[in-house]
């Protein structure tokens, strides 16, 4: 290994064994690099990185699952047996059938996956990588991961502005975007939206592209891609997987788990790797495979797709295996794993494999027995939390702005729904009939509709809760900056604006007292309302991943709180142990806030000239309420009560993004 060791130096910089660069190279006095290794020069596109080499020794994963119903004991499963491997610069594929073990493989070599249950050894380059490696490195996920309303260029600028650090400049940035539009051959839709449900968009090859293109803004040491293929046609694929050959030609390391390839996807591969059951039937170069098998005694016919016919072997086959139909299938196809495992154990390939691992595995052993190595300090952030606030804010209202179904719809359904009620309860009398009652049953009916219209703020977390694990595990961002963008920009377009031409319509229809105080206060009680409602819903879908439990489950919350309003039962009369509940609900706040401001002091004259029955005045019917109003603090206590509940609920549902698993 070449390089000059100085003193304080982690790591021995230069070209190692393996002919690429190590992704870290740093004095101990300095601040590690953000993601990989940054080179800035002048013209330049201002990040450069050689793919490096991946080893695994002895990996052992296992879970433990439940096999009789829900409360049955569980037992222990393993799903990964003692693994090895070589992983280097190229296009290097993991294959095998349905629950073999692929994805868990892939999910260790990105450092995605729960430690717990895992054991083994992960190298880069020959030296551990840092705790949070996922950070450093590229991912694909199977599923796409991209912002549907912004554009493909859009999308890269939102990576590169997050993941490079502070001292690539803004002209540099542009650059790199520029330079991976150009690699995936995405020129001529860069400026098109990538697509949504409602927006037509790119092309699925495009999208997958596209994908890629966010993690190779950062020029990753390694990219990782599950499945890469999924729901894509065969020339779409292939047109995917020649983009990938490309980047490997180019240094890179590409490592994909696929399921079954055509053979023009197949023979672009330079490792294969093949699992049965979670143990090793082969890995080496992708041309050699079909000997290996062939020296077994498995034959791959003519015109025969070689990965489906490895599939077909492995699975048990009854052509391929040769296995005897009167034979239990089960049984044969166990006999034939436990051939192929054996067979490779005795092959070339392994023990070529076995001799490279043992000195990657004795070299590293030996610089830790002598101190000249360690683990990384975990990967910092590219970009400071404010920068992170900053453009996820400018995604969020960006994406509000081209989805006018779910933010110009929000206002002009409220502005219709005002005038409906505006007309129910046109310029209410101040009768003793009906006066004191319509007033109090149209803020009643007003806060039930503006707590249950935010329903649709379950939608907030539930529909953006693969992009947000994603990008927060890969370190676009703190789960602060998110959090904070994501509430925020929720409220203006979504609860402050709606809720605004909703009062304004319907306090002057009403004939709700004339003041201009008064109104804002109406208003004021609306919005705290309706916030602390969507807060709840934000709560909620955070903590669960089915829309139509979380859907239920907020309105099962907003029922509850309805009932200990105070008007559908009285509070006293409801049993001691329940009736602390009262305290929780924010209808009651907002109830009681805006029966002050509109009956305090207000006379109520009789329907009829000559009526012996008396009036009760406001002042009468919130003394029956058991409803303080005499001081302003009795007014301006709920709007502190509903700060208090809506502060209690955010930071909750804050705990729960900054604390969930995200990993698998």
């Amino acid at each position: 290994m070449a390089g000059k060791k100085e003193k304080s130096t982690t790591f021995i910089e230069g070209r190692n064994e393996y002919g690429s660069y190590r992704p870290y190279s740093f004095d101990s006095r300095d601040q590690p690099p953000s993601h990989g290794t940054y080179n800035i020069q002048d013209g330049d596109s201002g990040v450069h990185s050689e793919g490096s080499t991946l080893t695994i020794h002895d990996i052992r994963y296992t879970v433990y699952v439940r096999t009789k119903g829900f409360c049955g004991k569980a037992e222990k499963k393993e799903i990964l047996k003692g693994v090895n491997g070589i992983f280097r610069p190229g296009m290097n594929a993991i294959m095998g059938p349905t629950g073999s073990g692929k994805s868990s493989l892939l999910d260790v070599l990105a450092g995605r996956k729960n430690p717990n249950g895992l054991s083994g050894t992960l190298l880069l380059d020959g030296c551990p990588p840092p705790e949070n490696f996922k950070c450093m490195v590229g991912y694909v996920v199977q599923d796409d991961v991209v912002m549907g309303t912004l554009t493909v260029k859009e999308n890269f600028h939102f990576s590169a502005s997050l993941r490079l650090p502070k001292e690539v400049s803004k002209a540099e940035r542009d650059k790199r975007v520029e330079k991976v539009i150009a690699e995936l051959g995405l020129l001529h839709c860069a400026d098109t939206k990538v697509g949504t449900e409602f927006i037509r968009g790119v092309s699925g090859g495009e999208r997958k592209r596209c994908n890629i293109g966010m993690e190779l803004i950062i020029s990753p040491p390694v990219l990782f891609l599950d499945e890469p293929t999924t729901g894509l046609d065969a020339n779409t694929a292939n047109t995917v997987l020649l983009s990938l050959k490309k980047l490997s030609e180019e240094g890179r390391t590409v490592i994909f788990s696929i399921h079954q390839p055509r053979y023009s996807i197949f023979r672009l591969f330079d490792n294969l790797v093949l699992l049965s059951k979670g143990e090793l039937v082969y890995q080496g170069p992708g041309t050699e495979s079909l000997d290996f098998f062939e020296d077994v005694g498995y034959k791959c016919e003519e015109h025969n797709n070689p990965p489906d016919f490895f599939l077909d072997v492995i699975n048990g086959d009854t052509y391929s295996a040769k296995i005897d139909l009167a034979s239990d299938g089960v049984q044969q196809q166990s006999e034939v794993h436990k051939k192929l495992v054996s067979a490779y154990k005795s092959s070339r390939w392994n023990q070529q494999m076995t001799s490279e691992l043992g000195a990657v595995i004795q070299k590293h052993n030996s610089r830790v027995a002598r101190n000249e190595i360690r683990r990384l300090d975990a990967i910092k952030f590219a970009t400071s939390a404010f920068t992170q606030f900053l453009y996820c804010s400018q995604r969020t209202l960006r994406n509000y702005v081209r989805s006018p179904s779910t933010s110009v719809m929000q206002v002009l359904v409220n502005a219709i729904f005002g005038v409906i009620v505006g007309a129910i309860y046109w310029k209410i009398d101040d009768s003793c009939k009906s006066g004191l009652q319509n007033r109090v049953g149209a803020f009643f009916f007003i806060i039930m509709n503006m707590v249950f219209a935010n329903l649709s703020a379950v939608e907030l977390f539930i529909n953006n809760r693969a992009i947000f694990i994603h990008e927060n595990l890969s370190g676009f961002y703190r789960t602060s900056a998110y959090f904070l963008s994501t509430v925020l920009c929720d409220v203006i377009p979504m609860r402050l604006a709606p809720t605004l031409v909703f009062s304004a319509i319907v306090y002057f229809m009403i004939g709700l007292r004339s003041e201009f105080e008064r109104f804002l206060v109406f208003f004021l009680g609306l919005f705290m309302v309706t916030f602390a409602a969507s807060t709840v819903a934000f709560c909620i879908s955070a903590l669960v991943r089915i829309f139509a439990i979380a859907n239920l489950l907020v309105a099962l919350v907003f029922v509850l709180m309805m009932l200990f309003s105070g008007l559908l039962v009285n509070l006293d009369s409801i049993p001691s142990f329940l009736r602390w509940l009262k305290y929780l609900s924010i209808f009651r706040y907002s109830l009681t806030a805006l029966n002050i401001n509109e009956l305090k002091e207000m006379e109520f004259t009789p329907s009829e000239p000559n009526s012996t029955i008396p009036c009760v005045s406001g002042n009468d019917y919130l003394i029956q309420q058991g409803i303080d109003f005499h001081t302003d603090w009795d007014l301006w206590v709920n709007f502190v009560a509903l700060a208090v509940i809506t502060i209690i609920i955010l930071v909750l549902a804050y705990l729960r993004l900054r604390f969930m698993n995200k990993l698998r």
